[in-house]
């Protein structure tokens, strides 16, 4: 991966490199507008109560600080491969006081070696260079593997391209994913090339999980009013 540079944006500050942003951070702002917040509200999902969170591709951990105001009593684990981004997590992004149990590892290799089953598993995971595979695309079984480290009725959420920055990605997670996983969900923020796929055996319907965000408490419910949550299908070609 290339250097990484650190944005001082008034009080907020942004992780970037070339291949795109990788983590936000506003000491009073948790929510973003962008790809982020998704990967919090998905969890919105669930019809159960969710106590333990895995996220693969942490970065400095934007989106754990979002899970951990929403569900403040799951167990977080953050996994991210590269020590540089979560030593800046810790010095510029508060990421200390989230209470995140951090891993400096691969997605794959942490999945493979753990025996750990989560309520819901967020893939954030980006290729070092642009262009570069994920695994949802280049390891045959990572459909299984994911849902072996899945708790009944969780969660698998992975981010992509969206179908308008790149047509291919959400179709291909889709149908990859649809033979393992009875539901499948689509949600998608207000801002950015992102998109979010859901999957597991018992999730919401998106009108619920619409309904149950807007229950949020209110500071919540406007910051994450941007995203949208949507019935999986080929003939979704917004986003």
């Amino acid at each position: 991966m290339d250097e990484l540079r650190l944005d001082r944006l008034g009080r907020a500050v942004r992780i970037v490199a070339s291949v795109g942003t990788f983590s936000y951070h506003h000491p009073r702002r948790p929510f973003t507008g962008y790809g982020w917040d998704t990967q919090s509200a998905v969890l919105l999902l669930l019809d159960r109560e969710v106590s333990s969170i895995l996220i693969l591709g942490l970065g400095a951990g934007t989106a754990a600080r979002q899970c951990r105001l929403m569900f403040p009593r799951a167990a977080i684990v953050g996994v991210d491969a590269d020590p540089r981004i979560v030593e800046m997590g810790y010095r510029h992004c508060d990421l200390g006081a989230s209470g995140v149990e951090v891993h400096v590892t691969t997605g794959l290799r942490f999945l493979r070696r753990t025996r750990r089953r989560f309520c819901a598993i967020v893939d954030d995971m980006w290729p070092p260079e642009r262009g570069g595979p994920k695994p949802i695309f280049d390891e045959p079984d990572w459909p299984l593997l994911v849902k072996s480290r899945l708790r009944p009725r969780g969660l698998y959420a992975v981010n992509l391209y969206s179908r308008r920055a790149d047509a291919r990605e959400v179709p291909s997670a889709l149908k990859t994913l649809g033979p393992h996983f009875r539901e499948l969900r689509e949600v998608r923020p207000g801002l950015g090339p992102t998109a979010l796929v859901a999957a597991g055996d018992e999730l919401l319907p998106a009108r619920e999980a619409r309904a149950r965000l807007a229950r949020l408490p209110r500071r919540w419910a406007k910051g994450l009013s941007h995203v949208r949550f949507l019935k999986a299908g080929a003939n979704n070609r917004g986003g």
